[in-house]
């Protein structure tokens, strides 16, 4: 899977301005009809401006048009181009450090809703309103400048940004998810692997999206689990596979792309070992025992 953020923030490929982990970007794609899996190892906004694009995570897709913003948490996606139209966008990407940072230091002046997130996905829709497209359209302005804008100023439009949806009611699922990002790191270890599990990421990636060296990762990971990070995947995404071949008709290729394996050959394979069928076998004999 290609890390969007490190693709972006390294390459030349698109404009953008970047200072120290905060970046802008003004994000286009070709017009084809792609399928391919992308993460992050840094969450961020999508401002759409114009084209069409999914963004699916384990459980739903989120369908991007002009005007609709998401963001997306640190972490793996599908995505979904469309051939329609070609797909632009102003991506700002923005650290767990910052948004912690910027918590403590607003905090007391900021209308703070519950840090339950339970049951929230990966991916969320923020509602627009006329001081998020007036916003957009400033952060635009940015990449006409010849020269690089004061430092400063850069990190004050992030700060910005979320000071107008702290300021709004109809952000809380977004402004909750910021402040679960102060509790503890084996809270945030979790929701991670359940947001994540189901994608082809290696246990260092995993590590990466928890702010974690590998052998802090793995130790976090067997006290919370009881198991190892590759046990406990291989299961999540065989449990998530044998789901999805009983209650759809997708074919094995795609599945096994969509739940997170190498290829077919090693889906097959690892899917036998647990089950002593085929996942064809196992799609016809759920569908005998349901007749």
């Amino acid at each position: 899977m290609v890390n969007l953020y490190s693709y972006i923030k390294t390459g030349d490929t698109f404009r953008k301005l970047k200072i120290n982990e905060l970046l802008f970007s003004e994000y286009t794609c070709m017009q084809e009809e792609t399928k391919f899996g992308i993460w992050s190892d840094c969450n961020y906004f999508a401002f759409v401006t114009s084209g069409k694009k999914t963004w699916k995570t384990i459980f739903n897709d989120y369908e991007a048009n002009d005007g609709d913003i998401l963001f997306i948490k640190k972490g793996a996606n599908l995505t979904h181009q469309f051939f329609d139209d070609e797909f632009c966008a102003i991506f700002l990407f923005i650290p767990d450090s910052f948004i912690i940072s910027f918590l403590e230091t607003y905090s007391p002046t900021l209308d703070l809703p519950s840090k339950d997130i339970s049951g929230q996905d990966a991916v969320l829709r923020v509602v627009p309103d006329d001081l998020l497209s007036n916003y957009s359209q400033s952060i635009r302005s940015f990449f006409s400048i010849k020269s690089q804008p004061n430092e400063q100023l850069i990190r004050l439009k992030f700060e910005e940004l979320l000071l107008s949806l702290f300021s709004k009611q109809t952000n809380k699922d977004l402004t909750g998810y910021f402040l679960s990002l102060c509790q503890s790191r084996e809270l945030q270890m979790a929701r991670i692997m359940e947001e994540n599990f189901a994608y082809n990421l290696k246990i260092d990636d995993y590590a990466k999206l928890c702010n974690m060296s590998l052998s802090s990762f793995k130790n976090a990971f067997k006290n919370h689990y009881m198991t190892t990070p590759a046990v406990w995947l291989k299961n999540r995404k065989i449990d998530l596979a044998s789901r999805r071949l009983e209650n759809t008709d997708t074919p094995i290729n795609q599945l096994a792309f969509e739940c997170g394996f190498e290829d077919s050959s090693h889906f097959i394979r690892v899917f036998k070992q647990k089950h002593g069928l085929t996942p064809l076998q196992f799609r016809k004999k759920q569908l005998e025992k349901s007749i």
